[in-house]
């Protein structure tokens, strides 16, 4: 029989890398021999034996790996790219461990998004205020110099203006802008976009789009309270500035969806407030106001207040410009759950949170059709948005249904008013 340090080098030169508990300096990279592995805890050596008992007939390369092409590829990448798990779980280690390997982890799982985007008949672009001021008392309203870049489906930026963008649209494609949430770096973006898209057009994309992404100023500034009162003070000049761009937009395109998390659908629901009319930190929209702009809206965890879609609510004039809304929360979000921290008023509660509420009639006076899912039995305490698209299919379906203007998506606790 092989003793136990036998077995574990032998998983490191010929067996599946997954099999072998990570480390916090090599989770991304298969593991080298080394002599600390003679102390592997006992797990390790019963997964080695499962492992040898249940492999199939190996070929000479995998016999000597000096005879395979050298390539070195991330852990769990194949399991990454098929949607599956490791056949074997990991050993759990220390949580700080835990963390870091967490964290790789979704790092790799975002390039992977990003790197494998298919050539598509889609159309990507950023549209950035991360430059321009937040102060709402200083938010240029008549010419807003936003930064334009055209991305290719590899997340490759080449610099365009406003006017080439809104000269490109056309009533055939969908316009669907995407709105990211708080701490997202400016380098962090175009990643995490296309991992949403990735998940959303595996869902039967049936017409072609241009895909937006909205980028404002998020990137982490100090402790997670401190820095969400400081972007929670940025939603309303953001939400004067894609106004001002959804304006200008509906003038070329027929249809426009929208879909964001978090902060981004405070972002979005703000800009469609004011683009009917709506004040924002007390400024108005120039020109006439827009209404009955049936906009289809997508919100994931939203952090927004409740009641601000209601008819008294700060965001209530949004109603009159949606057609459909889309509301995915969660009632065990560690982070909404604290959300009353903001303004340190005890009872505010996010719609992230509880969930539907009460909703401000659309611009005919009808009822707004809302479909509602709580995903807390799927994500638990976690305030992540990818967990939406990669731990239940239904929140692609969702969006994907929002998208193509249908309605396929089936399960037993959605909820539709």
């Amino acid at each position: 029989m092989m003793c136990k340090r036998n077995i574990v080098f032998f998983l490191q030169q010929c067996g599946d890398s997954s099999e072998l508990p990570p480390r916090s300096d090599d989770v991304l990279f298969p593991m080298k021999p080394s002599h600390h592995n003679r102390k592997q805890p006992a797990a390790v050596l019963a997964a080695a034996l499962v492992s040898l008992s249940v492999s199939s007939q190996t070929t000479a390369e995998d016999s000597f790996p000096w005879m395979r092409p050298q390539a070195t590829a991330p852990i769990e990448i194949t399991s990454l790219l098929a949607n599956t798990a490791p056949s074997l779980r990991p050993v759990s280690m220390p949580e700080l461990i835990e963390n870091n390997t967490n964290a790789a982890t979704k790092a790799a799982r975002e390039q992977i998004g990003l790197t494998n985007i298919p050539d598509v008949a889609d159309r990507f672009w950023m549209i950035s205020t991360r430059s321009l001021t937040s102060s709402t008392c200083n938010v240029n309203l008549d010419t807003p110099k936003l930064r334009v870049q055209r991305l290719d489906c590899r997340g490759k930026a080449s610099p365009a203006t406003i006017d080439e963008y809104l000269g490109s649209l056309t009533p055939e494609r969908q316009v669907v802008v995407y709105v990211h949430g708080n701490r997202m770096a400016s380098n962090k973006v175009v990643h995490r976009s296309f991992s949403v898209y990735r998940n959303i057009i595996r869902c039967n994309e049936k017409r072609p789009m241009d895909w937006v992404i909205f980028s404002w100023p998020s990137a982490k500034q100090g402790t997670l309270i401190h820095d969400a009162r400081r972007k929670a003070s940025r939603t309303d000049a953001q939400g004067l500035y894609l106004a001002w761009l959804l304006r200008k937009q509906m003038k070329q395109a027929e249809s426009t969806k929208m879909i964001g998390f978090s902060f981004g659908s405070r972002v979005i629901t703000g800009a469609l407030h004011s683009l009917a009319g709506g004040k924002l930190g007390g400024r108005l929209l120039p020109g006439t106001p827009t209404t009955g702009a049936t906009v289809d809206v997508g919100l994931v965890a939203p952090a927004i207040d409740s009641h601000w879609l209601s008819e008294t609510g700060y965001h209530a004039m949004a109603t009159k410009n949606l057609d459909r809304l889309a509301l995915l929360y969660n009632r065990r979000d560690a982070v909404l759950k604290r959300y009353w921290l903001l303004n340190k008023v005890r009872g505010r509660v996010a719609l992230g949170y509880t969930g539907p509420r009460s909703f401000a009639t659309r611009a005919d006076g009808t009822e707004l059709p809302v479909v509602a899912r709580d995903y807390s039995s799927y994500i638990g305490l976690r305030h992540d948005e990818l967990d939406y698209y990669t731990k239940s299919r239904h929140a692609a379906n969702i969006m994907a249904d929002l998208i193509n203007d249908t309605n396929d998506t089936e399960t037993n606790d959605t909820e539709t008013r």
